[in-house]
């Protein structure tokens, strides 16, 4: 048994400036697929363990992602898409079927649902009885045309995402007892009508923890292959936009409505719990800033980098320094006052113009005026379960400056990086030789994904209401082509 295995994944902000060009995506393409997703705890590392357990081939096409940001530009996608669909098409019949891992929340040039785009190509070009399963994010707006054309999807049951690798397990496994014909996969699929913000995605926390119980629960039952819950990605302002319910069964469909309605009421039923009621960055600081215990961590949620926003947001550190805090540690992209820096040198003091650079929403442009203490390469390793799954990360030439730090203790400490870089990893902070736990106040750019990074040395998390592409509050009206009978939105 030959399978092949493919991934094109990004997660699409449609509200952000810059769109996803093809220089942005890193590919490995074959062998190198496979030796870069390997070591790593992403879903393809799951597929590949799955070739192992269950005893096929594994025929390696390519692997393609880039940093959350804007849509997806045409070229990119057909590139892309295009050199998955041509190596599919020189190996039939010489495979029996495909793992594909997508992220679900694509939006290309072209097609709001870039994700269900891909996969109805993949049906297409193979035929109509072509095993086909597929991995998602639990950030996906999932159309019931993906559905359609798959024989099975399955979702992430965690966020922070630190079940990547089980999923692909769960999805070679699923794959290799269909080409067996030893299971008949069938699928409901139901899309209640709430929103379900972003700050309540936590899998470990209600109100979704004890609807993510009751999916695992339900796929212990007999007949039952696999039960997933997208979220949704409320930053992509498409038809599909919100959450999703999928059910997959053993050649029962009645079965696998009556689950798919199961969970879908749960969620309806926390429809009263679903309006955050955050601080703003001026409440937040000055809470962060009267905590007896420390350091205390506030999640930039408006500037969630892994959410396609631009990371250079100052609207909280404009707060920091207007209150006076001491002991903060923020990190910002803005690869010109890094080039600065570089060029000062160690020790140097540069007076910066920092941030708000990438768009009108994230804040201004900040003077800022301090000591160069240290100059990185961005590189770091990450061996615990992080979410993303990815195990080294890469902020480019990093630059760490003192800012109003008279005395040990006082000011803070601005981590200026030249590549944008989700928080997922402690470690963006502790290669550049900064101690977490001896810090008064962190900021990361994020809502959820953080934690779990940030959880085992944060004395507290503040979830902070900030602008920016990831506005969690973001008007209806905004919203042009998404749906409008969220009930949070009547």
């Amino acid at each position: 048994m030959r399978i092949a295995i493919a991934s094109f994944t990004h997660e699409s902000n449609t509200f952000a400036a810059t769109p996803t060009a093809l220089k942005d995506f890193t590919i490995h393409r074959g062998q190198a697929m496979i030796d870069h997703f390997a070591p790593t705890f992403h879903e393809v590392a799951g597929y590949i363990a799955g070739a192992e357990e269950y005893d096929f081939d594994l025929h390696a096409t390519l692997g393609a992602n880039a940093t959350p940001s804007g849509t997806v530009t045409r070229e990119a996608y057909e590139t892309i898409t295009g050199e998955i669909l041509d190596n599919l098409r020189a190996a039939k019949g010489q495979i029996d079927g495909i793992l594909l891992a997508l992220h679900g929340a694509m939006v290309a040039e072209d097609y709001p649902q870039g994700d269900g785009e891909t996969v109805r190509r993949v049906r297409e070009l193979m035929g109509p009885d072509f095993p086909i399963v597929v991995t998602h994010d639990y950030h996906g707006n999932i159309p019931e045309q993906l559905v359609r054309d798959s024989n099975a999807l399955i979702i992430y049951k965690t966020t922070p995402h630190i079940d990547q690798r089980e999923r692909g397990l769960q999805a070679a496994d699923l794959l290799v007892r269909t080409i067996r014909k030893e299971v008949n996969p069938v699928t409901a699929f139901r899309k209640p009508k709430v929103l379900f913000n972003i700050a309540f995605h936590n899998t470990s926390l209600p109100p979704m923890q004890p609807i993510m119980q009751a999916a695992i629960d339900l796929e212990k039952e007999p007949g039952i292959l696999a039960v997933s819950i997208a979220a949704g990605y409320q930053y992509a302002d498409v038809p599909e936009m919100g959450p999703s319910i999928v059910v997959v069964a053993d050649g029962d469909q009645e079965l696998a409505e009556r689950g798919a309605d199961r969970i879908a009421g749960l969620m309806w039923a926390a429809r009263n719990e679903l309006t955050p009621n955050l601080p703003n960055p001026a409440e937040a600081v000055r809470k962060a800033m009267s905590a007896s215990a420390t350091p205390v961590t506030l999640f930039d949620a408006g500037d969630n980098v892994g959410g396609g926003a631009a990371a250079d947001s100052t609207l909280i550190l404009e707060e920091l320094l207007k209150q006076k805090a001491d002991g903060w540690v923020i990190a910002i992209y803005d690869p010109e006052s890094v080039e600065a820096c570089a060029k000062a040198g160690i020790g140097a003091t540069v007076s910066l113009n920092v941030g708000g650079k990438a768009d009108k929403f994230h804040g201004p442009t900040i003077p800022i005026t301090g000591r160069v203490r240290t100059l990185h390469d961005g590189t770091f390793e990450e061996t615990e379960r992080r979410h993303g799954g990815a195990r080294f990360g890469n902020a480019g030439l990093s630059a760490v400056v003192e800012v109003n730090r008279t005395t040990p203790g006082k000011g803070g400490l601005l981590v200026l990086n030249s590549r944008r870089t989700s928080p997922m990893s402690i470690h963006q902070l502790t290669s550049v030789g900064i101690v977490p736990q001896q810090q008064k106040i962190l900021v990361a750019k994020g809502t959820v994904a953080p934690r779990a990074a940030y959880e085992p040395v944060s004395a507290d998390i503040i979830l902070v209401d900030s602008g920016g592409a990831c506005d969690m509050n973001r008007d209806p009206s905004e919203f042009k082509r998404a749906r409008k009978d969220f009930y949070e939105w009547q």
